[in-house]
């Protein structure tokens, strides 16, 4: 059975995470009509480890080279499905990592997937992240609170 993998990095910094909005490369293909909110990361590609995964989609999505980010530890593991290009749905595996940026850098040059970034609280990340990600992890960020 095909599946997919997908690795996004939780970047944490002063009790805020980094939250990224779809830019126009984003929401062509995914045929999704309206903005949402991610988080950086993307596809582990053929031969990749999940730091290299990690490191490697920072550097594109935030102009940040990726010796610049700190990989902490794995937050979460879920499985849901996900919709490719031709319509098929398949399993989509997505292992999420708490990370930080080793220069606290704040400001970054998006890629054309992203138009915006901001760094958001908890709560109002788990309400914007909510429109893609699923409920299982929306409910795991809860633990962020607590730390």
């Amino acid at each position: 059975m095909a599946f997919s993998i997908r690795i996004k990095a939780l970047i944490l910094d002063k009790g805020k995470m980094l939250i990224l909005s779809s830019g126009p490369s984003e929401l062509f293909p995914t045929k999704r009509g309206k903005i949402f909110w991610d988080l950086p990361g993307g596809k582990i590609e053929w031969g990749e480890s999940v730091e290299e995964t990690l490191r490697r989609e920072v550097e594109e999505e935030l102009g940040i080279r990726g010796d610049g980010l700190q990989i902490l530890r794995i937050f979460d593991a879920s499985i849901s499905k996900i919709r490719i290009s031709n319509g098929i749905r398949m399993p989509l595996l997505l292992v999420t990592f708490i990370c930080r940026l080793k220069n606290n850098k704040r400001e970054f040059r998006l890629s054309d997937e992203h138009a915006s970034y901001k760094w958001v609280g908890v709560e109002e990340g788990k309400k914007l992240l909510s429109t893609k990600f699923g409920r299982s992890f929306i409910e795991v960020l809860s633990k962020l609170e607590k730390n």
